[in-house]
């Protein structure tokens, strides 16, 4: 049996601004193929952007290996989602946010009112995590509040890409753990170790900061490490300004920067400029609020640049530096981390290169995270199917 999946995402290819949440379903469409037949409802429009050229709205698109509905904003929703349950006979509606009001909340209410004819399975990519909840929290916790009281998630199937992940949903939903499937989000390893790196410079760091300028990727945390160091430093930073107030802050805190430390704003990067990018860095310095995943991060390892990230993400360090977790408020660790990186020859950061490729190639092709999502999509169609037989 191939299971069908309609998947709501808000923003789907040619689109790249919304991020790692593109990426990770464009990767689980390609990695299911012929297990999963997938279908995906999303905007005619990238985040932030205008429509896509040589689109048209409001029907369906074949795309790579998936047919696509790119909705206007007026159809996006309940009205596209109507439309395309009735022109395709799916087993699972897949929601990729908890709090999006169109491609998440306004189903919910529906579906509490008039169920749907197929189970649905919600990924909150991360929204559950402590980082995530901070930001209008009030608005947030209303919500969660409000959608206790009315049971809207009480036969709603979870998706959570880590134990993590899990945990932080049981900790909104209490009741939810008969209900939650835990499914790493499946990733390439392509070819990115042909990339070649410059020569490293003794007493130099480059630091690559790739994410959407917002608060809960916490560059202005990364800054605050920055004015510390002794030695010399160059910050390249990379991403949509989601949050033009929050950018301004940023903003002056790079002015402010000492001598031996610059920082650059470089723009939006297109999703085959991001290896590029990446190899060109010592170091992805990303001490985020909260990552369920965090594809960019093996986005950096795969062209083979080590990181060192928040203890906010599920990336766990091995016996090598590929990967270097921190607590947020350890400010000094940060420091001197960098300081250590700036410090070694080119030699010494090949072999951290080298240890960064290893990491994501085992990470790829280990094979689990393919066979928990189709666990997960099959089990799920095929519980709801007894239930409806019974």
């Amino acid at each position: 049996m191939v299971v069908k999946v309609l998947s709501v995402n808000d923003f789907y290819l040619p689109g790249f601004k919304a991020g790692g949440p593109i990426r990770t379903l464009q990767n689980m469409v390609k990695a299911t193929v012929g297990a999963l037949e997938f279908y995906i409802l999303t905007r005619d429009h990238d985040l932030g952007g205008g429509r896509y050229e040589g689109i048209r709205p409001n029907r369906w698109a074949n795309g790579p290996q998936v047919e696509v509905f790119y909705a206007s904003d007026r159809m996006f929703g309940l009205p596209a989602l109507s439309k395309a349950l009735s022109s395709r006979k799916v087993d699972v509606l897949y929601l990729n946010s908890f709090f999006s009001p169109k491609g998440s909340i306004a189903i919910m209410l529906r579906n509490r009112v008039r169920a749907f004819a197929v189970p649905i399975l919600l990924a909150p990519r991360g929204e559950f995590s402590q980082g995530a909840l901070a930001a209008k929290s009030g608005k947030k916790r209303l919500y969660i509040t409000f959608a206790r009281l009315l049971g809207l998630y009480k036969m709603v199937w979870w998706h959570a890409s880590t134990q993590e992940e899990a945990d932080d949903i049981l900790r909104q939903f209490p009741n939810a753990r008969p209900r939650i499937f835990t499914a790493e989000n499946p990733v390439e390893a392509g070819d990115e170790e042909r990339l070649v790196a410059p020569k490293k410079e003794p007493g130099r760091v480059k630091l690559i900061f790739v994410s959407r300028i917002s608060p809960k990727k916490n560059l202005d945390g990364l800054l605050d490490i920055l004015t510390g160091l002794q030695c010399k430093a160059v910050l390249q930073i990379y991403g949509p300004i989601e949050d033009q107030e929050y950018w301004q802050r940023c903003a002056e805190k790079i002015a402010d920067l000492p001598r031996n430390v610059t920082a650059e704003y470089r723009g939006e990067l297109t999703p085959d400029g991001v290896s590029r990018v990446f190899a060109e860095g010592d170091l992805f310095a990303f001490p985020t609020h909260g990552e369920n995943f965090g594809h960019v991060i093996f986005e950096s390892l795969r062209a083979g640049t080590p990181v060192v990230l928040s203890d906010q993400t599920p990336w766990q360090p091995d016996d090598t530096s590929a990967v270097v977790r921190l607590p947020l408020r350890a400010l000094k660790d940060w420091r001197d981390h960098i300081e250590k990186v700036g410090q070694l020859n080119d030699g010494e950061q090949q072999a951290r290169r080298t240890e960064a490729l290893r990491y994501a190639r085992r990470h790829a092709t280990s094979g689990k995270a393919l066979r928990d999502n189709l666990r997960m999509f099959e089990t799920i169609a095929q519980r709801f199917n007894m239930e409806v037989d019974c």
